[in-house]
């Protein structure tokens, strides 16, 4: 007997199995498929007007099975990446990469690649992909892996769904439990750009025995506050600060867990009133909680840190729309690189008016695939750039034409350093 499909709404597809995804797939033919996973959804991530039919994985999210001997799980592709790890924590093992929140999918991460604070020493989500069942945009079921079909399994993996989308995975797990494995970190802030380029190129190089590492930036624009009618605005100056950090084992103590203990409740609590504050009484609220991940805790487990970000930035970030890059840039012109994308981002926040908080994320990438291309390892860059609404700040050209310039440009960057672009999972 075949499964029903659920749609919800009507436009909506919620398969159960790949059967089901077949049948999808070709009933909405020639209509695209917007696919999702399991993961929350953003508000400012708008679905497009030609993408009507939407395939949700949410419900194909078990764990089907785990070979703790050859450290290896079998999962469907909406299994969140927390379920998964919870699950592989029975047996001694553990994702070696996970992302930053708790509601990510194998399916949807494998199909970006995957990155992690962990990938100076594992590479992608990707990388850690034995094999893999699909259907391709003709509605055709099939199988690939490293050592099967292995073109076509590396087409699919990182293509975004568009090589085809992605049903099951069959995973490598390593041995740990992430939380009783103790981290302390060894942290280094700074307030000059070039030195933080340098220094995390020189961690970045040199890891030493960190299990985790990722530097950031900030870079605000000038804040502008209101004077009394008639007076125009006072425009206070720019906040720019990073820190790197390396987190290395640590033997738990009492006085270890004491400071990890009151330091995840503050963030806990800090994240929750960044949650509900709103107006404009709530930027200074959430700055103040963003900061929390800047100046991070210096003891925690494992798994505090791979979702320190989720404690804290999720309910504590700048709302609003954003304009996204990243690279990966060999580490031969890593420097380069990333004071060419700052120096770029910045110049037009200054000229247009289009940015508010310009933030980068930094870590090493040592990937098998990424090697292939070009011979040496790489570093992860990315940039958030906070949108100036356009019926506050009017007068500068349209958002769209002015990123439509600035993705040109990045593109020129990535062809003459030898970069890679990477899609930013929503």
């Amino acid at each position: 007997m075949s499964t029903t499909l659920a749609a919800i709404p009507p436009a909506e597809y919620v398969p159960r199995d790949t059967a089901d995804v077949v049948r999808t797939v070709r009933d909405s033919r020639p209509q695209p498929l917007t696919i999702r996973g399991g993961e929350r959804e953003h508000e400012d991530r708008p679905v497009a007007p030609d993408r009507r039919v939407v395939l949700s994985l949410r419900r194909m999210n078990r764990v089907q099975a785990v070979d703790a001997d050859a450290r290896l799980v079998r999962v469907q592709a909406g299994a969140r990446l927390s379920d998964i790890d919870r699950t592989l924590g029975a047996h001694g093992l553990g994702l070696p990469v996970v992302g930053d929140h708790r509601e990510i999918t194998a399916g949807g991460f494998a199909a970006v690649g995957g990155l992690s604070a962990a990938s100076h020493r594992y590479g992608m989500f990707s990388d850690n992909v034995i094999s893999l069942e699909y259907v391709d945009p003709e509605g055709r079921f099939g199988t690939c892996g490293r050592t099967h079909h292995s073109d076509r399994f590396r087409r699919i993996l990182g293509s975004a769904g568009r090589a085809g989308i992605i049903t099951a995975l069959t995973l490598e797990a390593v041995e740990v439990d992430k939380d009783r494995t103790w981290l302390t970190s060894d942290a280094h802030r700074f307030l000059d750009f070039d030195t933080f380029v340098e220094h995390s190129l020189a961690e970045i190089n040199r890891p030493g025995d960190a299990l985790l590492q990722v530097g950031r930036w900030v870079d605000t624009a000038p804040l502008r506050v209101a004077r009394p009618v008639g007076s125009g605005q006072l425009q206070l100056g720019t906040v720019r600060f990073g820190q790197w950090s390396s987190l290395h084992p640590a033997t738990a103590t009492p006085s270890l867990r004491a400071r990890r203990e009151l330091g995840a409740r503050a963030r806990k609590g800090l994240g929750a009133i960044a949650s509900h504050a709103s107006g404009r009484a709530a930027m200074p609220v959430r700055h103040a909680a963003a900061g929390a991940l800047m100046f991070a805790p210096k003891v925690l487990t494992l798994r505090d840190a791979e979702y320190l970000a989720d404690t804290v930035i999720s309910s504590a970030g700048e709302r609003g729309p954003a304009y996204r890059v990243a690279v990966f840039a060999p580490l031969s012109s890593y420097h380069s690189v990333f004071h060419r994308l700052h120096d770029l981002l910045t110049e037009r926040r200054e000229h247009a008016d289009c940015f508010t908080v310009i933030s980068a994320q930094t870590y090493g990438v040592r990937s098998s695939y990424l090697h292939e291309q070009v011979g040496e390892d790489h570093g992860y860059i990315s940039f958030t750039c906070r949108l100036r609404p356009p019926s506050i700040y009017p007068g500068t050209r349209g958002t769209a034409e002015l990123l439509r310039d600035i993705d040109a440009a990045v593109d020129d960057i990535c062809a003459s350093e030898r970069g890679q672009r990477y899609h930013i999972p929503d």
